[in-house]
């Protein structure tokens, strides 16, 4: 199937494949067998000619082939349609599955599928556009015939307007009498008033210049006494300076020099102690040089007894000697051997006895040594407990001392602290109602920038005031006011971007306060300077208005602190009006005499001449709260009041250095009085406890060591009866063995002999040793001492106290020099003073003397602005007299009224254009004045001829006759603009609309002529058009919908069987859908959608060979379209097709059912071949033999 369908032309998204390289084999599994493939499809004529279709898969896409000539894809299909084989209507063709979807087509799909067969559809793209056509030349035609009716109807309007205008223009003539009249009368008196004003303003002018002189004469001794006030000013601003400087360096010396008497101090309270502690060290020093002086003298003495014992012992032991025989000596000593052999056991028993007692002797005289030392360090630890009890003493008294001093300094501070914080609270307080107030003030002076730059601004003004007084006036804001509050909105609408511009008397004033400006790096500031301002004068015909309620000038409503600003009012304001409404500013400004003015409204609605309108707002209404007089004088007032006190608070911000200082001191007292403290808890709570401790201890030991000493005393006491013992057994002995030796020798027993020897050598070896034993204490106690070396203590406190009054005499020389120096500061700064005080007095008297020329030269001053007041009035009613005659002679030539005239012409008269102006004031008010003078002296060159004047205007010599005059000529000129008014306005150009009406009728003839025309045209080519479309769809619809009946009925096999194929639209049935129906044999009418697979199938079949019963192609392909058919409709179908085949039809039909197959006349099989390369092999089994010999067997049968 894709190979048949791919031959035939089928595009690529039909196939069952991405791409075409894809139908190539082995290219779905990556291994294709070539990079090109293609499908040949061969026709064979009914005249045995073959023509043969070739569709070839390259690497770019496809190439189509006929006849083996390369031709294009739409050639292709031409050639293929030849034939009768249409790919886009497959009527050769049903996919697998796709049988039941050519009978449920939509009623459109079916049309779609009719036009493409019948070629009706090649004609859809012209039909489309010659209806297209059609339509729009059927709408021309239309709307010429409308605007032909249009025009007849204009050329009946036109009639009627010619004859009002006629009778229109009568009454004009008459209105232009009366207006000439008019203007006559008013011209006259505008002259005749602009002639006296002249004379009078001439007499002022002259009286002016005369006040004028003197006036110059007083402002130059002002600026004189100015001068000198400046001089002094700086002066006394260096002397101020000077007295600043000289009192910073007292107020920075003062707290070294009271650090240095602090130091003094310190170091006297040092050596105080260090004294004390020195005449402790020499008294122990001589204590211990005492003691060491008695030890030496009792060693001393005990060593000589010593030496004297010895020689008394030599002495009597050469004089107490026995002397015996040798033979003697030697029984002696064998009697005595044998004795001792006989007692070695009581021997050794009172040696042993004897031992114990030494040991408890050595005891003894261990615990005596240890008494006397204890005894001695008791008393050591005493004299120590002593002196430090004596420096808690001194500790004490120097605490209280010292918390004395620092109560009243901690009483000086708080009172310092107290007089600080008050200050600062103040400051802070001044500070923040300070900021409020320049708040406000910045405020009402219309600035939106932030606090800091409105600081930085003010500042600037008051330099440049200070620097150049009477030259810098200050701030247009500052120096003039609303008469009336309810003005203040208006006001400051108008002024706009003036209302902050500083106010100067030259140009050269402003050029040094701009470089002021740049060098100091203040913002940059807008100066109107009074001598280079060109004012213009103002319209005194404002000021006379009374027609609308409350219209003002606005000049006339603001109030100026010196006369001079005037000027810059005038300038700012020009000839602006305030009204009450918006309604009256509008009316001012554009509907007024044929003028414009720049109006106000109260509330902030501004018109200018321009024609621009702004409105006010809450910003405007913000800023003009500047304009409240009382309210920015209080508050200039109190901010004043609140500088002062600021910087008298700052001048005191030294006393903070003071408190600084004492908290210094303070701070150095409590170190002290907490280093004492912490010595003081040092002997107190450690030391001295230390000492009680160690005498308690020491005494503790002392009471021990006696009960031990009489302890070992008793038992000395016992070893020498147990030995008394021991020997007396011993003696027993001893006098048996030597009892016969005592009788030779002549004494009484042994021990006679031994003890008369021994006793005396005995008694003196003891003392000996008590001599030796006296000597090793002394020894120790000499040692001991001298361990302690407190002379060496009491030279180091000598040194120390050397050392500290060392300090303190220099310290005392440095204070004495700081001393000199503050008294010097002093004394200078008291000298500056003075001088500041005399200079100050001086300014004082200057300020007087320029405040006395100043008020000579204000009264001066006053009277000279009221002669220019009257000037300026005077000048004033001349201009206005003159604006009034030019403002005539600009409405007569406005309005075209032809007054009479002696000389000149109505075209010399000059039309003024007002110029834009903004809020920011009249930045061109030089060019509007010279225009305004030029056009004057323009009008000054027409005479004016009054003869035909009716009435004779010099005989009213009353104002208010010339008025009623006026207002009689006025009230006639109303009338006739009344008569003209009730009837509407016509057109004067009547007569050339009538032309133009009629040259329209012919015109829009014509046009309607050719317009049918056209349409009568295109309605030809329609219709020719359309009658083909319906022919080729005819003749191929009719066939078919009248052979689909009865092939249906065959493929059912029964008569009964019924279907309908119907056009919905039978004038144009390819514009609308083909509806399709069926009813199956027994069964009643359903629509498509709810027959039966089967029946569907049947359906769609019966349809398919209808369409190719009408235009047949060579082939048929069916792919299954027995899927959904039972036994009974697959033998229906099978015998319909078998009987068509016969006939006019060449089917190939795929199967799997073998009660479809088995009637076909050849069946073909694809098959697998054995090789390499998986290739398909083709088999055609015939069958047509096979029926034949089935047929003979059946009628052999029969």
């Amino acid at each position: 199937m894709d190979a048949v369908c791919f031959v035939l032309g089928e595009k690529t998204q039909n196939l069952r494949v991405r791409k075409l390289g894809d139908l190539i084999h082995g290219a779905p599994i990556g291994k294709p067998v070539g990079t090109r493939c293609h499908v040949k499809m061969t026709f064979v004529n009914d005249d045995e000619s073959e023509k043969t279709f070739t569709r070839t898969v390259t690497s770019g896409g496809s190439e189509y082939r006929v006849d083996g000539n390369v031709v294009t894809p739409s050639q292709y299909h031409e050639h293929l349609e030849e034939i009768n084989i249409f790919i886009k209507a497959k009527n050769f063709l049903v996919y697998q599955g796709a049988v039941e979807q050519i009978a449920m087509k939509s009623p459109k799909e079916r049309t779609q599928l009719f036009e493409e067969l019948s070629k009706s559809g090649d004609l859809v793209n012209e039909y489309n556009k010659l209806k297209q056509d059609l339509e729009k030349a059927k709408e021309d035609a239309q709307f010429n015939m409308n605007k032909r009716r249009g025009v007849a109807a204009e050329k009946r309007e036109a009639r009627i307007e010619k004859d009002e205008a006629e009778r229109y223009q009568a009454m004009r003539d008459t209105l232009a009498d009366k207006q000439i009249q008019l203007f006559l009368v008013q011209l006259f008196y505008a002259e005749q008033g602009r002639e006296k004003a002249k004379n009078d303003l001439q007499k002022m002018r002259d009286e002016v210049q005369k006040v004028r002189s003197e006036k110059s004469d007083k402002e130059e001794i002002v600026a004189s006494h100015q001068q000198e006030l400046r001089r002094a000013t700086k002066e006394m601003r260096k002397l101020e300076k000077e007295c600043e400087n000289k009192e910073k360096n007292i107020t920075e010396f003062k707290p070294k020099f009271n650090e240095s008497k602090q130091q003094v101090a310190h170091i006297k309270q040092k050596i105080e102690t260090a004294e004390k502690f020195h005449v402790a060290t020499v008294k122990l020093a001589k204590e211990q040089e005492q003691n060491l002086k008695e030890l030496e003298k009792q060693r001393k003495d005990v060593q000589k007894h010593r030496k004297k014992c010895e020689e008394k012992l030599h002495d009597e032991t050469q004089k107490h000697s026995l002397h015996l025989e040798n033979d003697q000596i030697v029984e002696y000593n064998q009697l005595k051997a044998n004795a001792e052999t006989q007692s070695a056991r009581l021997t050794a028993q009172i040696d042993d006895i004897k031992q114990d007692k030494e040991a408890k002797i050595v005891g003894i005289q261990t615990a005596q040594h240890q008494i006397k030392t204890l005894e001695d360090r008791i008393k050591q630890k005493e004299g120590e407990l002593e002196r430090q009890k004596q420096t808690l003493s001194n500790i004490d008294e120097n605490r209280e001392r010292q918390i004395q001093q620092l109560e009243e300094e901690k009483k000086n501070v708080k009172e310092l602290e107290k007089e600080v914080i008050e200050s600062k609270k103040l400051l802070e307080e001044y500070t923040i109602k300070l900021q409020k107030l320049n708040d406000e003030i910045s405020d009402a002076h219309g600035d939106s920038l932030e606090n800091e730059n409105s600081r930085r601004r003010s500042e600037a003004v008051e330099n440049l005031k200070r620097l150049y007084p009477d030259k810098v006036h200050g701030r247009l804001v500052e120096v003039c006011s609303p008469s009336q509050k309810k003005y203040q909105i208006a006001i400051t609408k108008v002024l706009g971007g003036n209302m902050n511009a500083i106010v100067v008397d030259t140009d050269d004033t402003a050029e040094e306060c701009i470089a002021y400006l740049k060098e100091q790096r203040y913002f940059s500031e807008k100066f109107l300077p009074l001598n280079s301002l060109e004012v213009s004068p103002i319209n005194e015909t404002l000021r006379e208005i009374t027609d609308i309620r409350g219209v003002k000038l606005l000049y006339d409503v603001i109030n100026c602190t010196q006369p001079t600003i005037r000027k810059v009012v005038q300038y700012s304001c020009n000839n602006a009006v305030v009204c009450e409404t918006p309604e009256d500013a509008r009316k001012m400004a554009f509907g007024r005499d044929n003028h414009r003015y720049k109006a106000v409204s109260l509330d902030g609605t501004l018109f200018q001449q321009s024609g621009v309108i702004s409105g006010g707002g809450s910003e405007l209404k913000h800023r003009a709260k500047k304009w409240d007089e009382q309210g920015m004088k209080k508050l200039r007032d109190e901010r004043k009041d609140l500088q002062e006190k600021c910087n008298a608070l700052h001048r005191n911000r030294k006393r903070e250095l003071d408190v600084e200082m004492k908290r210094s001191q303070l701070q150095q007292i409590e170190n002290r009085i907490r280093y004492t403290k912490s010595e003081r808890d040092r002997l107190q709570n450690e030391i001295i406890p230390r000492l009680h401790r160690e005498l308690d201890a020491l005494r503790c030991e002392l009471q021990l060591i006696q009960p031990r000493i009489d302890d070992g005393q008793n038992e000395v006491r016992k070893f020498e009866e147990k030995i008394s013992k021991v020997e007396k057994e011993k003696e027993t002995i001893s006098d048996t063995i030597f009892a016969d030796f005592c009788r030779r020798v002549g004494i009484h027993d042994i021990r006679e002999y031994e003890n008369r020897e021994m006793r005396f050598f005995q008694e003196r070896q003891r003392e000996l040793k008590g001599f030796d034993t006296e000597l090793a204490r002394l020894q120790y106690e000499i040692d001991f001492l001298k361990s302690e070396d407190r002379r060496k203590k009491e030279q180091d406190e000598a040194v120390k106290i050397k050392n500290l009054e060392e300090s303190k005499k220099e310290l005392e020389k440095k204070i004495e020099e700081q001393s000199k120096m503050l008294k010097k500061y002093e004394e200078d700064l008291k000298q500056t003073q003075n001088r500041t005080e005399d200079q100050r007095s001086k300014v004082f008297e200057l300020e007087e003397n320029v405040t006395e020329a100043k008020k000579e030269v204000s009264v001066i001053d006053r009277n000279l602005h009221s002669m220019e007041k009257k000037a300026r009035n005077l000048e004033q009613l001349e201009l206005r007299k003159a604006q009034k005659r030019h403002s005539l002679l600009h409405e007569c030539k406005i309005a075209g009224i032809e007054i009479p005239l002696s000389s000149g012409s109505l075209r010399d008269v000059m039309i003024e254009e007002e110029p834009d102006e903004t809020e920011n004031g009249n930045e061109n008010g030089d060019s509007v004045a010279a225009f305004s003078q030029q056009s004057l002296q323009q009008a000054d060159k027409i005479v004016i001829d009054y003869e035909t004047l009716e009435a004779n205007p010099r005989k009213f010599k009353d104002e208010n006759e010339v008025n009623k005059l006026i207002e009689k000529c006025t009230k006639a000129v109303s009338e006739a603009q009344a008569n003209i008014a009730k009837i509407a306005a016509p057109n004067l150009k009547a007569n050339e609309r009538m032309e133009q009406v009629r040259s329209k009728e012919d015109e829009t003839r014509e046009e309607y002529e050719n317009a049918c025309k056209k349409a009568r045209k295109a309605q030809q080519a329609f219709e020719r058009v359309k009658n083909e479309r319906y022919r080729l769809f005819t003749d191929f619809f009719e066939p078919v919908s009248q052979r689909i009946d009865e092939i249906y009925k065959q493929l059912s096999r029964n008569e009964s069987a019924q279907a309908f194929l119907g056009a919905e639209n039978q004038e144009e049935p390819y514009l609308d859908g083909i509806s399709y129906n069926c009813v199956a044999p027994g069964k009643r009418f359903r629509p498509m959608d709810n027959l039966s697979g089967g029946e569907k199938t049947i359906a769609a079949l019966a349809l398919l060979f209808a369409i190719h019963s009408r235009n047949p192609s060579p082939f048929f392909v069916l792919d299954e379209i027995d899927a959904a058919l039972d036994n009974t409709n697959i033998g229906k179908v099978v015998s319909y097709i078998a009987e068509r085949s016969q006939r006019d039809m060449q089917l190939i039909v795929i199967s799997l059912k073998e009660e479809f197959y088995n009637k076909a006349d050849a069946l073909v099989g694809i098959y697998p071949k054995p090789a390499n390369i998986t290739t398909s092999g083709v088999l055609i089994f015939d069958l047509i033999n096979f029926k034949a010999n089935m047929l003979d067997a059946t009628a052999i049968a029969d």
